[in-house]
């Protein structure tokens, strides 16, 4: 499994991440201890949109910390 991109919020409360391993590729929510796994980008709109986070405000997260393979084992 790798993470392939991470956005998150300025402050860095909330992250987005895209995860893909094999052929599969979906979405991460991750806010503070909580990992909100295999979701659609429709279902990120949703978490993001009820929390009162834009997903627009999401700045893109770069360092190497990101693809630490810890979250999500399925």
């Amino acid at each position: 499994m790798m993470i392939e991109a991470a956005l998150q919020t300025p402050d860095g409360a909330w992250r987005v991440e895209v995860v893909k391993r094999g052929r599969s590729r979906w979405y991460r929510v991750v806010h503070r201890e909580n990992v909100i796994d295999w979701l659609s980008i429709a279902a990120v709109e949703r978490i993001l949109g009820e929390a009162g986070v834009e997903m627009a405000d999401l700045v893109e997260r770069t360092d190497e910390s990101v693809d630490d393979g810890t979250h999500g084992a399925a």
